[in-house]
Order: structure tokens, then sequence, then C-alpha cells
């Protein structure tokens, strides 16, 4: 088989690796694939160095990986999608390198890149299920983590394996002479090296000192092999997730894409009423709580606490419990909308309780930001609570956002992903 074309445009120029496998066409591997599978070596190496703590360590990596990503999918275009993530991936990195740890932590940081990363590279690559973020976002993620690093995790053996094979194949078996002669006088040059270094440091004391504080330095310890062990897996799911989404074929993806989307719509199985009636309930719960714990409630809004309640202990009790209550209900919202028969938008009543159940839900965010402004404003304004802060705001952005697609149609997930994205990105620099 003929070799790829380091300089082809033509985004088909490497075909799948399914349709590499038949007995007339074995596997193959370009340029960009072998050299890919080298330096990754040197990047999985920096990627477990990076746990010890070093930031410059990281922007190397970061580079690297993207580098690598634009290497292997240069041929395919960039989506705004792809530019999007991409930003994310350089304003993490970025707030890690110089420190910036008042929000997030180095681990926090360290989660959100590699998410910003893979998510990056499936927008890069085109092989986001629907071709942007959309319903199928969890399938897109479990893919970019698991599926394609997996299914190809011996891809770069296989690779290294093609490259110094390639010398003994087809036209090229006339290199192979060449080739181990040139292996023989590296051979020799070496020993003859270690001969001249030999005497050198038997005539000289001095030119002895330098060379043995010069070996010295080149000893390495038992972490060093350790690593480098532990970075070969690491490596191979590295170079699988890069190179072998070159081997994806998007038709089979599209269609994997349409047998999800008609699983989701299959889940419409629950009577429109059974759910209605449910969140219903509910609605009422809430409702109840709302009138019982009113003083309570919404003290912040007129600075008058409940008896025994401290600024401290008001502020602070609850916030988070209010929070879990808004993410309970976004699970509930799901369910009514995606898996009764008909569309809430179809039945008036349906619809009257989803929007009751989105409206207290925003009641909620409404009541844990006034806890926390009170907070801020008896006590001053820290880095950890502008993280309390984005999390009620994304999670009313996210009621929202529910509530638009709710009364109009229209697909409001991905401007919300977007929000939740950028906003969290820009605090790694805080």
């Amino acid at each position: 088989m003929d070799r790829y074309d380091f300089n082809s445009m033509d985004s088909a120029a490497l075909p799948p690796e399914e349709s590499l496998q038949h007995a007339d066409a074995p596997f193959a591997a370009d340029e960009r694939d072998i050299l890919a599978a080298f330096a990754l070596y040197v990047l999985a190496y920096l990627y477990l160095w990076h746990l010890g703590d070093s930031r410059l360590v990281l922007a190397v990596f970061a580079l690297g990986f993207v580098g690598l990503g634009e290497l292997l999918h240069w041929e395919r275009a960039r989506t705004r999608e792809s530019w999007f993530w991409l930003g994310c991936v350089g304003v993490i990195t970025l707030g890690a390198c110089l420190g910036r740890q008042s929000v997030w932590d180095i681990g926090q940081q360290f989660l959100f890149l590699h998410l910003a990363a893979v998510y990056w590279l499936l927008s890069r690559a085109e092989l986001l299920y629907e071709g942007e973020t959309g319903r199928l976002i969890l399938f897109d993620g479990a893919s970019g983590f698991l599926l394609y690093p997996f299914r190809r995790f011996f891809l770069r053996i296989r690779t290294l394996i093609f490259a110094l094979a390639r010398p003994f194949r087809g036209e090229e078996k006339g290199k192979k002479a060449a080739l181990l002669w040139s292996l023989l006088a590296l051979l020799a040059a070496g020993g003859l090296f270690l001969a001249a270094l030999k005497l050198l440091t038997a005539a000289d004391a001095g030119f002895a000192s330098l060379s043995r504080r010069f070996l010295d330095r080149l000893q390495f310890d038992g972490s060093f092999f350790l690593q480098l062990i532990l970075s070969l897996p690491v490596g191979a799911y590295l170079f699988s997730l890069l190179a072998g989404t070159r081997r994806e074929d998007r038709e089979k993806l599209r269609e994997r894409g349409g047998k999800l989307a008609a699983f989701l719509d299959s889940l419409r199985r629950v009577p429109n009423a059974v759910w209605t009636i449910l969140a219903l309930l509910f609605c009422l719960l809430y409702l109840v709580f709302f009138i019982v714990q009113a003083r309570y409630l919404f003290g912040a809004f007129t600075r008058t606490l409940p008896e025994g309640f401290n600024v401290a202990h008001y502020a602070r009790r609850g916030f988070f419990e209010l929070c879990q209550v808004m993410g309970v209900n976004f699970v509930l919202f799901w369910l009514v909308t995606r898996t009764s028969l008909r569309e809430a938008r179809e039945n008036r009543f349906s619809l009257t309780v989803c929007c009751v159940l989105l409206a207290e839900s925003l009641l909620f965010a409404v009541v844990a930001f006034s806890k926390l402004a009170l907070y801020i404003d008896c006590f001053g304004f820290t880095p950890l609570r502008l993280q309390s802060s984005w999390l009620v705001c994304v999670l009313f952005a996210g009621c929202i956002a529910a509530g638009v697609s709710l009364l109009s149609g229209r697909k409001t997930l991905r401007p919300w992903v977007f929000f939740a994205s950028a906003s969290l990105s820009l605090l790694c620099l805080f």
C-alpha cells in the first residue's frame, strides 16, 4: 500500500482504520502518526512529572497536546466551537501556570483542563455525535474519555512497528543493507568513543574529575524509572485518543448518533398525566416549604434574622442544600420532558406544572444568592465566595435556558454549556 502524503490537505487522506484491516489493505500509518507516536513518549513523561506540581511542565504538555492534535487533524476545517474549547484550554492552562488558585485549586483546574482538552479534540476532529454540543453531550464525553482511546489502545505499538519495519517492505527493501551497516557503524563508533574516554580520564586527573561529575548528573534514581514505566500506558492512551480519532468513520459516527437520539426518543413511554401529577407533588412540597419557612428563607432580603441565628450561621446554613434541590429539579424536569409520551409543551397542564417547577427553582436560586450576598456584605468578599456565586449563577442560567427551551422549543443547552464553561475558565485566572 502506498504511504499517505504528509502534505495532503484532503480530509480523506487517512481512511478509517477499519477499512485498512481487510486482507488487501494492511495497517498503515503516515509521517504524522509516526511523529506523534514518538513525541508522546516525552509528553506522557511530562504529564506524570506535572503531578509533582511543575507549572512550566503543565504548559509544555498542554501546548504539546494541542500541537499534536492540530498536526493530526490539520486537514479538517476548524469549527467555531473548536475555537471556543481551545480558548478554554488556554485560559485554564494560563491560570494554573500563573498560580491563580484562589477560586479553583490546582486539582480542580487539572480536572477542568482534561474536560476542555478532550472536548476540544472532539470538536476539532468533527466527532461530536450531533456535529455540535447538544443533548448527546454525555455520550460525547464518554466516547472521548473511554471509547476512542481504549478501542485502539495498542495503536502506538502498531504504528511504531510499522515505522521500524518500513525499510524492509516493498520498494524500500533496498534500504535494508544501508540500515544494517549504519547500525554497525554506530556500534563501532560507540565502542571507540568509550575507549577514547577511558584513555583520556586515565591521562589527566582534571578531565577525569570533570567527566565523573558529568556522569554523576546523568545518574537516574528509582523515581525516574517508575515514572518512565507509568508513562507508557499514559502515552498509549493519549496517542490512541489523538491518532485514533483520525481513523474514525464519520458516517458510522453519525449513524451511532442517530441511534442514540432514537434511544432517547424511545424513552417516551410514561403517560403525561403520571409525570405531571408527580411533578405537581414536588411543586406543592416546595410551596409548603416556602410558606412555612418564609421568614427564615427571606430574612436576608429584609435583614431580619430568625431567633437564635447569627449572620454567619444563617448565611451558611442551607446554601448548598438549596443548590442541591435545584439539581434534583433539573433531573425531574428532564424526566418529565424527555420520558413523557407527548412533549410537555403540547399539553397545557404539563406545561403549566413544568413552568411552576422552574419558577420555584429560580426562587431557590434567588434565596441562596441572598444568603451569600448577606454573608459577603457582613464579612467581605473572598475568592471562595466567588466560587459559590458562580454556582448559583450557573444554576439560575440553567433554569432560564430550560424555560426558554420549554416554551419555544429552541435548543438552549449549547449556550448554557458555553456560558458555564467560559465563566468557569475565566475564574481560573483569579
